[in-house]
């Protein structure tokens, strides 16, 4: 795949940044944001200088947002190049879904145990997903799934496991949109899981929120895994 140089038509997809955030929260979120809806393509240049530019700042916060993305596995540097949009490797989605089942076993068992366990959050992701099952592009329910998972995991009140979790299955999805990996039918089955899962933690049963997450992850594990193995065939018959 050509490594592109980061051209102004590719940087101009990047949301513009305003006075809510720090100036390098703010750039990380909307590269981040690019990169794991597809805007940005793997092997894609991101030079600091253009980058700033593009934001109206210095390059001290964009440093410091590749960085960020580095340590996410969004973004590889190359000691020729710099920094890149990350491509995948299989090897690497399956470690991702294996870090995944760990940490949201265990998240999963801590919600149903938490004495406390306010699931409006969870609940409110349930509710904006169900209308988006039945279409067509997966992105915005593959977002929501995103969310979901973190909702959970909040309610846990583990936030270092919630937050490894959550960048885990960013990457995950990051993969699956730039490879247009999209699973007929998984919206649907996703959300019943979804809904089984919340069940089990409101009414406080560890045992059922570990065993439904588990199942659930690994499910979509090998799901997405045969889709890109097609995806590589097609792309290797294609070069």
């Amino acid at each position: 795949m050509p490594v592109a140089d980061g051209p102004v038509a590719e940087l101009a997809r990047l949301a513009p940044i305003d006075g809510r955030e720090s100036l390098a929260d703010q750039v990380y979120g909307r590269l981040r944001e690019a990169i794991t809806s597809g805007a940005l393509a793997p092997g894609l240049r991101l030079r600091e200088v253009p980058l700033s530019q593009q934001f109206g700042v210095s390059t001290t916060p964009v440093r410091e947002a590749l960085r960020r993305l580095e340590n996410d596995g969004l973004v590889e540097t190359n000691p020729h190049r710099g920094a890149l949009v990350a491509g995948f490797s299989l090897r690497v989605v399956g470690e991702l879904f294996e870090v995944r089942e760990v940490l949201e076993r265990r998240g999963a068992r801590l919600a149903a145990a938490a004495p406390v366990r306010d699931l409006s959050k969870v609940e409110e992701l349930l509710r904006r997903a169900a209308a988006l099952v039945d279409e067509p592009d997966q992105v915005a329910f593959n977002r929501l799934d995103v969310a979901f998972h973190r909702a959970v995991d909040d309610v846990g009140g583990n936030r270092s496991l919630a937050e490894m979790a959550e960048r885990a299955h960013r990457q995950i999805q990051a993969v699956r949109v730039r490879c247009a990996i999209y699973l007929p039918g998984q919206p649907r089955w996703s959300q019943r899981d979804h809904a089984d899962l919340a069940e089990a933690i409101r009414r406080g049963d560890p045992d059922s929120a570990e065993e439904l997450i588990a199942r659930h992850i690994c499910r979509a594990r090998d799901a997405v895994i045969a889709a890109l193995v097609e995806f590589r065939k097609k792309e290797e018959n294609l070069g």
